[in-house]
């Protein structure tokens, strides 16, 4: 009996460890595969936030409250989340968002003067098999940003940007612009979409192409409103050259090439791409007409942003009329006469009179002196071309006939990323 009673405890005791290694077999098959995916899909590695000073001295704030002066032409600074960007009066910034040793561009921001700007987060999926998206948020407590996404390509990215009213959510490639103060937060779509939501995260606000937005503090999102209208059609160069027309070359000697002008991708996102190599004196002249009636506009910006790779000639030649980059533009003023604003760029040299002027001698046309920019580094230009062209003692424009980019010199290359003339009835 005893025996008996022994032989059917055995049988039990190896029916329970049985049982109990298959079911611990089952969980280890089903588990270690759901972790592993886990893992691929969930595990993410940093965005590289790389920040350049665009004009004067940038601040950048580490958690701690340390802070490191930036300065245009010294190159950049990675920044990790906490660290803040902070630009003075006179100040402006850009920040690239890529993913880790990849050129390719996530996000672009153009950092304007007065602003405060704290990066929150910025992570990517660690294993390009994931699902997940980019993920990227800012705090802007103060100040402008203009927020450019390319097309994200393989993989989507959400941008959030927190404001002291708002939630800004982006997941469209597109331009953005958000301004922040005390009072409200405004957010002007170019192109793309975006939704506004109140920081009690009521009445979410869509905002589409050519619509505006404006959050009051303490109340709910207002919109869409008019916003300004971009004068040019292209001014990205995403369909190429369409609606650019590109004069021949001048070229001084018969002996020596032409140069070329043509429009090249460079991490997702197509750029006009102007070079010549040769001996003695070449330009070329890329336009878009625009014929366009401002005479009762509010305001009429011209944004530019662009970098000079290289040029062999030292500001902008002798007689100052051979700048890497001219922008110009042809208008009707409030006289009725036909005139032309330029401005020029270069990045090598610095002004010596008589010999390397800061303007050029020979041109019949509206302009302030040259402006210097960083060698190889990306920069923008935003001006309000109807206060520039009065501060200059000019009448206003009251038509617009044409942009015209002017590439110039002996030797050099220009890359333009962005053309705009934003008008606002």
């Amino acid at each position: 009996m005893v025996e008996e009673k022994s032989k059917v405890e055995r049988q039990r005791m190896a029916w329970v460890i049985l049982l109990g290694s298959f079911t611990v077999c089952m969980i280890i098959t089903i588990a270690i595969p759901i972790t592993a995916n886990a893992l691929v899909q969930n595990l993410t590695e940093s965005l590289a936030i790389f920040v350049q000073a665009n004009q004067g001295t940038v601040g950048i704030d580490n958690a701690t409250g340390d802070r490191t002066a930036l300065l245009a032409g010294e190159g950049g600074v990675v920044i990790a989340p906490g660290e803040r960007v902070l630009t003075g009066d006179t100040a402006s910034a850009l920040i690239a968002v890529n993913p880790p040793n990849v050129q390719d561009l996530v996000a672009r921001l153009q950092v304007y003067s007065s602003t405060d700007l704290t990066l929150l987060e910025a992570a990517t999926p660690r294993f390009g098999v994931s699902d997940r998206e980019n993920m990227l948020s800012f705090r802007l407590d103060n100040g402008r940003i203009r927020l450019t996404v390319p097309d994200f390509g393989e993989r989507p990215s959400q941008i959030l940007i927190v404001s002291p009213q708002s939630d800004i959510t982006i997941q469209t490639p597109g331009q953005y612009t958000i301004i922040v103060n005390n009072d409200e937060t405004q957010v002007a779509v170019q192109a793309g979409e975006v939704t506004v939501t109140a920081v009690d995260g009521s009445n979410p606000l869509r905002l589409a192409e050519n619509q505006r937005g404006v959050v009051p503090t303490g109340a709910s999102p207002q919109g869409p409103l008019e916003t300004e209208r971009n004068l040019l059609i292209n001014g990205d160069f995403s369909q190429e050259l369409n609606r650019w027309t590109v004069f021949p070359w001048t070229v001084e000697r018969a002996d020596q090439p032409a140069g070329q002008v043509r429009v090249l991708d460079a991490g997702d996102e197509p750029r006009l791409n102007i070079i010549r190599e040769g001996v003695g004196h070449a330009d070329v002249l890329v336009r878009q007409s625009v014929n366009q009636d401002v005479a009762e506009i509010e305001s009429l910006r011209l944004l530019v942003t662009f970098r000079i790779i290289n040029q062999s000639l030292e500001v902008c030649g002798i007689a100052g009329s051979e700048c890497p980059l001219f922008v110009r533009v042809n208008y009707v003023d409030g006289s009725g006469f036909s005139n032309t604003w330029q401005h020029g760029f270069y990045a090598v040299g610095d002004p010596i009179p008589g010999v390397q002027p800061d303007g050029c001698t020979t041109c019949a046309m509206v302009q302030d002196t040259h402006e210097r920019v960083p060698l190889s580094q990306e920069y923008f230009y935003d001006i309000d071309l109807g206060e520039e062209i009065a501060r200059q003692g000019r009448s206003t424009p009251r038509f617009i006939e044409s942009i015209i980019l002017v590439s110039s010199g002996h030797n050099f290359e220009v890359e333009v990323v962005d053309v705009a003339l934003l008008a606002a009835d």
